[in-house]
């Protein structure tokens, strides 16, 4: 289903996020553009009651100066509360009713009391100055205000205003007011909030299907792996997923199936042919026990015969209870279930002691069995597990060495493992074999003349890696095998 695929959860996070992303951007824009749209706004407010202010004080000075000529006292022409001031003010409002400067601007002028004395317009009918303005002009302060004043009955108007107070030997002697119409801006931001309101979800929707038409893209060589697995059963395990001619994590994704394809293939080979061998050395045995029992049942038989044949069904039942303990064994070492009674032990005098006991079978076969004095070397392991692990390559170098041969055992040491090497002079192994000379059942002499189940090898290899260590094999035809176990030395493990 399409709402549960990965595809739509990624195409929807990516909206989502972008979503998220695109409004944190929109609301910030609008706000620093408003920002700078009002900043400006009261720039000019800013520059143009300085303005008032400078010509309004010219005005006033060109007065005193005249009055003062004529023999005045100057200190009749203080601006505060004085009515010449106001005459003077209002004058200067009329003359520059028409100023391309001041068009778009309201001046109105406030006496000390908050009383208007001159307006730029005719509003002198509306309040626009608060009690709380007129205090902030007394702490001579400017203030910038938004206020909406209604002009005419169902005529709004807001505007954008600032009062400043001008200041006479350290007293307030009137007040400036100058204002906006904040038409153009308020509309303004309006557009760019619709804008943005129209914008947002449509970017997002539009932006959805393109990264869906490319999550599909870049996804299709997801969908050629599923198509390839659910063709994939145990009988073509072979079958492999195409490799995407990239170096992405698609490419590691279908490396990483073919790679498992590839282990379950040797898996349920391994399988394959542990079952065919088992079958086979079952088969051996319990035909032995079937026919001697057969025979048995005949007629009746002395009680030498009944013992000879009983033993020799004991043989075989031993036979089969080794392969299963051998099996057992393989089996709790694959899955890490058995429990290694390791200590520090001095390998060299075990490894005498195992070539002496092993000299007995080569001597039987006149195989000449070597072994010089190898140097202490101290592990930390299982001891009969090591010696199992050992008897058995000795028994494999005996059972393929020919009459008349040499079995050479050797120990050393290399970086931080004891090396002990078992050499052969038998057929040795063929070169193509020598991957399966560990698997379970697996002898390369197909014949299957000599004795033994083609367990040891992997039981060995098993024990070698369970103390950390490992086994190698060098084999050359017709001029024997070598079988090299690396152990841990204990300096290297504690």
């Amino acid at each position: 289903m399409f709402i549960k695929s990965v595809r739509f959860k990624i195409i929807l996070w990516y909206m989502l996020v972008l979503a998220l992303t695109l409004a944190v951007f929109s609301v910030t824009l609008y706000r620093n553009f408003s920002q700078k749209l009002y900043g400006d706004k009261d720039d000019i407010l800013q520059s143009r009651v300085g303005g008032v202010v400078d010509s309004i004080d010219t005005y006033w000075e060109a007065e005193r100066l005249e009055a003062t000529a004529m023999g005045i006292n100057p200190e009749a022409f203080s601006k505060i509360n004085n009515i010449n001031f106001a005459k003077i003010a209002q004058r200067w409002v009329e003359e520059k009713s028409d100023d391309p400067d001041l068009l778009n601007i309201i001046v109105q002028i406030f006496d000390v009391n908050g009383a208007l004395i001159a307006s730029s317009k005719n509003i002198s009918n509306v309040s626009i100055f608060s009690k709380k303005a007129l205090t902030s002009e007394f702490q001579k302060k400017k203030r910038f205000d938004t206020v909406s004043v209604e002009l005419s009955p169902g005529s709004e108007m807001t505007l954008r205003m600032l009062t400043m107070p001008v200041v006479e030997n350290n007293k307030v002697a009137y007040i400036v007011q100058v204002a906006s119409p904040l038409g153009s801006t308020i509309e303004t931001l309006k557009n760019l909030k619709i804008t943005l309101f129209l914008l947002l979800p449509l970017t997002v929707f539009f932006t959805g299907v393109i990264g869906a038409f490319l999550a599909k893209l870049a996804l299709n060589p997801v969908d050629k792996m599923i198509d390839t697995i659910h063709q994939i059963t145990a009988e073509n395990l072979k079958l492999k997923i195409t490799i995407p001619d990239t170096k992405d994590e698609i490419k590691r994704l279908a490396d990483t199936f073919n790679d498992m394809l590839e282990r379950l293939e040797k898996t349920f080979s391994s399988q394959r042919r542990f079952i065919e061998d088992f079958a086979h050395e079952l088969k051996t045995p319990l035909s032995i026990l079937k026919g001697e029992l057969e025979v048995a049942l005949k007629k009746i038989r002395s009680t030498e015969e009944y013992e000879t044949i009983l033993q020799s069904n004991l043989e075989e039942v031993n036979r089969i209870n080794r392969i299963a303990e051998d099996l057992l064994m393989l089996a709790r070492f694959d899955s890490s279930a058995i429990v290694l009674e390791k200590k520090p032990m001095n390998l060299t005098p075990l490894l005498k002691s195992i070539v002496d006991d092993m000299t007995v079978l080569s001597e039987q076969k006149s195989i000449s069995m070597v072994f010089p004095a190898p140097p202490s070397m101290t592990i930390y392991g299982d001891k009969d597990r090591v010696k199992h692990l050992f008897i058995n390559l000795l028994d494999n170098a005996i059972k393929y060495t020919p009459a008349g041969g040499k079995v050479n055992v050797s120990a050393g040491q290399e970086e931080y493992f004891a090396k002990i090497a078992v050499s052969d002079t038998g057929a040795g192994i063929p070169e193509n074999e020598i991957d399966h000379i560990f698997d379970r059942f697996y002898r390369h002499d197909k014949s299957r003349h000599k004795p033994g189940f083609g367990l040891g090898l992997s039981i060995a290899k098993s024990i070698a890696e369970a103390h950390g260590g490992r086994i190698e094999v060098k084999s050359r035809l017709n001029r024997g095998t070598t079988f090299t176990v690396f152990l841990p030395q204990i300096n290297s493990t504690d």
